[in-house]
């Protein structure tokens, strides 16, 4: 499928809409790099390399942080689909998703999502959200987390698409722990991924609030833990 295919989607058309109206200059592209760089994971081409240095600007100001090339290179090549958020031929933001069936089951995993300082908080975000889960259509969404926004708006996507969201205060799936598992995510039993990533992602990672502070109080940011979000089908 090319980048227009997508693009002509109603949520391809949403994001599309939303970015030109707010620079003209901004689009999207999605790239599926295995089938793009068949052999990606053991040599990078310079078109390839190009575009995940991008990613790595993008993700240095976006978090305020810098976890080095060579993590965004495993995280970039790992993943079966990239979509570039562009201001003419530079990357503003990105997102990084990887597609998992076992069991007769559809899993998308949205592995990453970041946008620079001159698209943050310009409300792409969900619209971008809502594209990769059409993408891809599956029983299981998978996200791992540190940032309570990022939950909320996972809990927004989910309802939307008739799913419910894991853990709740209180409350995690067992079925959605299960899978997890099977797929080599060391998750715990309150869904909790230790030492997921080098430390906390983003320095200036938000206050979760009274409602989601429980769940919260057990992730060690600093420890590099993160919280895998799960969105599943009754």
């Amino acid at each position: 499928m090319t980048t227009q295919f997508y693009k002509d989607l109603p949520q391809g058309k949403a994001l599309l809409n939303h970015l030109k109206k707010i620079n003209n200059k901004y689009d999207f592209d999605i790239i599926f790099p295995k089938e793009t760089w068949p052999n990606i994971a053991n040599e990078q081409s310079a078109d390839a390399l190009e575009i995940i240095k991008q990613h790595h600007k993008v993700f240095q100001d976006s978090t305020k942080n810098d976890f080095g090339m060579d993590y965004i290179i495993g995280a970039s090549i790992s993943a079966d689909c990239w979509i570039n958020i562009k201001n003419e031929d530079n990357i503003i933001g990105y997102s990084t998703n990887l597609f998992h069936e076992i069991n007769n089951k559809k899993v998308n995993y949205f592995r990453v999502t970041f946008f620079d300082s001159s698209i943050k908080g310009a409300g792409a975000y969900a619209l971008l959200q809502d594209l990769r889960i059409n993408i891809f259509p599956s029983d299981y969404i998978f996200s791992r987390t540190q940032n309570p926004i990022v939950y909320k708006t996972f809990e927004r996507l989910f309802n939307q698409n008739g799913m419910i969201i894991s853990p709740r205060v209180d409350y995690v799936d067992q079925k959605c722990l299960s899978l997890a598992k099977k797929l080599d995510f060391e998750v715990d039993n309150n869904s909790i991924i230790k030492n997921a990533v080098r430390s906390i992602v983003a320095l200036e990672t938000p206050d979760p609030g009274e409602k989601l502070r429980s769940m919260w109080d057990k992730i060690d940011l600093y420890n590099g833990d993160t919280l895998l979000v799960a969105g599943y089908k009754k």
